[in-house]
């Protein structure tokens, strides 16, 4: 007789017959062995920023703009994913900045500038900013916005001109403590910046013996701030001052505004009145030449270069 395996099944038998007055007793042990095998799902994560994040605040602000973004987290994967955020700086950002920045974090049916009480409150300067309660874990397939806002807390003071943070968000999306997924978002930057020079100088005759000096107000004021203009020579004397919240701004030389003869360079210098004392960097220059005229008369000519 001749016995064949099939299969991962493995049979052993075992016949015992027992002999008696009352005939035979048979007994059958089976053995089985059965091999499986276990299989892994795949895990991902995606991360969306808007890009209203981006922002320049004016030194001298006393309530700077809200900046307002949203983030997007998509569980892409096939298995529940636990999730945690970092703020990622750019080469080169300023710390200083980073820490005045409130960073607010927040989930809703709609999103805006306005967080509520319930939201995360940290700084952009914090590396490791705790996620809103309803974005902390996703099923397979889920996704969530969460709700983004920045603002500098306090007045922009002029210390903190000319600096600029470049930041992106990490998330890492977790099963266990073994397997994670993480995505970054794309980065935005914001930056302060000081008010900026009044703009488009030009020198004009004003007949019979004067000039006219005329300018476009900066670039970056407050939309429709009162604004204090001097016109400065070279030493810093103030030859001319106007206050003004028009676009364009227009002043009159002649007479003893400028007080000796020969050619003067001038330019503009403009100053925030309202909540700060910010003052721009200087215009471009433009160039005056006075000349006394007999005993009483001053004449006053635009040099073109």
């Amino acid at each position: 007789m001749s016995r064949r395996l099939l299969g991962p099944i493995a049979a052993l038998v075992t016949l015992a017959v027992l002999g008696s007055a009352g005939g035979a007793t048979a007994a059958w042990i089976a053995s089985t062995s059965v091999a499986a095998s276990v299989s892994s799902t795949a895990i991902a994560t995606t991360a969306q920023l808007t890009s209203g994040l981006d922002a320049n605040y004016r030194s001298g602000t006393t309530a700077p703009a809200t900046a307002a973004g949203q983030l997007t987290i998509a569980n892409t994967g096939g298995a529940p994913l636990s999730y945690t955020l970092a703020t990622q700086l750019g080469a080169g950002s300023s710390s200083t900045l980073a820490g005045r920045i409130t960073l607010r974090l927040w989930t809703g049916s709609a999103c805006g500038t306005t967080a509520p009480s319930s939201a995360v409150s940290t700084t952009l300067a914090d590396t490791a900013p705790a996620l809103p309660t309803g974005a902390r874990s996703l099923a397979p397939g889920a996704s969530v916005v969460v709700c983004v806002s920045t603002q500098i807390e306090g007045q922009t003071d002029a210390a903190l001109s000319g600096q600029s943070v470049t930041a992106a968000f990490r998330v890492t999306g977790a099963v266990g403590t073994n397997w994670t997924t993480s995505a970054t978002t794309a980065a935005f930057t914001q930056s302060v910046s000081g008010l900026a020079a009044a703009g488009a100088p030009t020198c004009t005759q004003a007949p019979p013996h004067g000039v006219a000096l005329s300018w476009t107000a900066p670039a970056n004021r407050t939309a429709g701030a009162t604004l204090q203009y001097r016109v400065v020579d070279r030493s810093n004397t103030v030859v001319k001052e106007v206050s003004s919240s028009a676009a364009t701004i227009s002043v009159a030389l002649g007479g003893t505004d400028i007080r000796a003869d020969g050619v003067h360079e001038l330019r503009i210098v403009a100053i925030e009145t309202a909540g700060s004392t910010t003052t721009s960097s200087e215009s471009s220059t433009l160039t005056v030449r006075r000349t006394a005229v007999g005993n009483s008369n001053v004449k006053y000519e635009c040099v073109i270069p």
